[in-house]
């Protein structure tokens, strides 16, 4: 893995399969899925190797830190964090 630099700041944009959808290289999902915001279940059969940590695992994982901020029952200072050491990927 990767060290970070600590001293090197930039911004992070997500755009996610964008790019590819674009270039013709990933296929996207059927119009009804689109509408029902089912695309994330579409590319997850396409790619399930690849994504299932990432939808099975991390999206609900993040969805509960929210909510516990939102409820109020956890807090999170953005001055006491400590940035990365090493890159973590998952798709």
């Amino acid at each position: 893995m990767r060290e970070f630099r600590n001293d090197l700041r930039m911004p992070v944009l997500a755009v996610g399969a964008a790019f590819n959808f674009h270039a013709g290289q990933l296929a996207q999902a059927p119009p009804t899925m689109q509408r029902w915001g089912l695309e994330w279940f579409y590319r997850l059969l396409r790619e399930p190797r690849r994504l299932w940590r990432r939808y099975l695992l991390l999206n609900p994982y993040y969805a509960t830190l929210v909510a516990l901020q939102w409820l109020g029952l956890k807090k999170f200072d953005p001055t006491a964090t400590q940035p990365p050491t090493t890159e973590v990927l998952y798709g």
